[in-house]
């Protein structure tokens, strides 16, 4: 599936639900997946693609579990490689070419991973890493790993940082009530990413896995906010 170029001309000032703070130059965005998938397309990496079906990876808009008039942005996959990694990507356009600009993050999510849980290779929360990244080509499975440097389970890598993990308090450890969690990174964690000559960039979320079970997750919204440097 290729994925939706979104322009960015949607601002977070002219849609619901935002409580980034921005500063005066900041281009924010906000995507409620209730409403559509607004280009964001889901890919995976990590794993033998020659081998898929074993990973159960699954994706697509559904009804949030237990709310079937609200929809997010679902993403699921059994860790049989102790290394799955499954995301959402966005292709942005308008930004000023050629330049740095500094992203800050807020994701909505529900995960039915509870905290200090035990679970194979890992904790089934904690040890599942939160990341965001950026890139000047298509976020992309390439042989067995994506074709970026997004740094290994709990390491950045030079195109994506570590921003937090799934565990969720009000989730438990036996996967049976999914609840919702919140990861902002603050203005002091800002991270840096850089638009094309064309005032392009590829943005990308996702899970770097650690746990060797079922990771499931629904993503609610994610909103970005980048300030040029």
């Amino acid at each position: 599936m290729k994925p939706l170029a979104f322009l960015v001309g949607l601002s977070l000032l002219s849609l619901s639900g935002c409580n980034m703070e921005l500063l005066g130059q900041d281009k924010a965005y906000n995507f409620d997946f209730n409403s559509g998938a607004h280009g964001w397309v889901a890919g995976f990496s990590d794993y033998p693609s020659d081998n898929a079906a074993t990973y159960q990876l699954e994706s697509g808009i559904r009804a949030l579990p237990g709310e079937s008039a609200t929809k997010g942005f679902y993403i699921s996959g059994m860790n049989r490689s102790d290394d799955l990694f499954m995301y959402l990507k966005n292709h942005f356009s308008g930004l000023e070419p050629s330049t740095k600009y500094y992203a800050r993050v807020r994701l909505t999510l529900l995960s039915n991973a509870g905290t200090d849980c035990a679970g194979v290779g890992g904790a089934p929360g904690e040890s599942v890493y939160l990341k965001f990244g950026y890139a000047d080509k298509e976020p992309k499975q390439e042989g067995y790993y994506l074709n970026l440097d997004k740094g290994q389970q709990s390491e950045s890598g030079t195109q994506a940082k570590v921003i937090g993990n799934i565990a969720a308090k009000e989730a438990a450890c036996d996967g049976s009530k999914f609840a919702e969690k919140t990861v902002q990174t603050t203005t002091s964690e800002r991270i840096p990413l850089y638009s094309d000559g064309q005032g392009r960039v590829w943005v990308f979320v996702g899970t770097d896995s650690g746990y060797e079970g079922l990771t499931s997750l629904y993503y609610k919204s994610i909103e970005i906010a980048l300030e040029p440097f």
